[in-house]
């Protein structure tokens, strides 16, 4: 599934508005005609290897950095079974100096937009966490549906990234709904069908149900 995510790129030079390519695997950002590609929102690379415009700055291992981004990511919502309009918003200031000193860094600031109101959520490190703090803000008759809160889907019990790490049991749904523990996961973990971000959704969706499967 292929999405476009209106975004705001704003570094020490102004602020561009542009467009976040994502393809379900990597996001995609052109910046003054240069395209930087990444998966977390946070670690976009060039896709050159010419010498770039002197308003950009590379950190270490080459990603872009000292930026803020402003984001805008569709989000399929659901309101008495018709579909609404939905946006989850996110802003992330990006500084490779910041993320050596707390380990944590960088925090993304999410909040939701809906029927003309917004919805604070918080500061969070990471997508996880997001739909769990946001469906306590929602009305009982507002439904999400996205990975995050598919049925079928979980994180590695070795951990997971900032976003886009959540792994997919479609293609082995009794197996892991009858998951009662950690050893019982572990038994079947390897099995998932592949690796999805937390705002996908494909036709497999399932409502997820409290207390079925490792994440309950």
């Amino acid at each position: 599934m292929h999405s476009e995510i209106p975004a705001v790129y704003t570094d020490k030079h102004g602020s561009i508005q542009t467009t976040i390519n994502n393809d379900s695997v990597t996001l995609s950002i052109e910046l003054d005609g240069i395209v930087f590609s990444g998966d977390t929102f946070i670690y976009f690379q060039p896709e050159t290897t010419l010498a770039l415009p002197g308003r950009f700055t590379l950190g270490e291992l080459g990603q872009l950095t000292d930026y803020t981004l402003s984001c805008r990511i569709p989000i399929s919502t659901w309101k008495e079974g018709i579909q609404i309009p939905g946006v989850l918003l996110t802003q992330v200031e990006y500084k490779e100096a910041a993320t050596r000193l707390d380990y944590n860094a960088p925090y993304f600031h999410f909040s939701f937009e809906l029927e003309e109101e917004t919805i604070q959520i918080g500061k969070l490190s990471q997508f996880e966490g997001v739909f769990e703090i946001l469906r306590e803000k929602l009305p009982e008759n507002i439904d999400i549906k996205t990975c995050y809160t598919c049925l079928y889907s979980d994180y590695s019990v070795y951990g997971n990234d900032i976003f886009g790490t959540m792994l997919c049991f479609r293609n082995a749904k009794d197996k892991y709904v009858k998951v009662k523990d950690k050893d019982e996961y572990m038994d079947m973990m390897d099995d998932f069908d592949r690796i999805v971000q937390e705002t996908y959704l494909c036709e497999d969706f399932t409502p997820r149900i409290k207390g079925t499967g490792y994440r309950g």
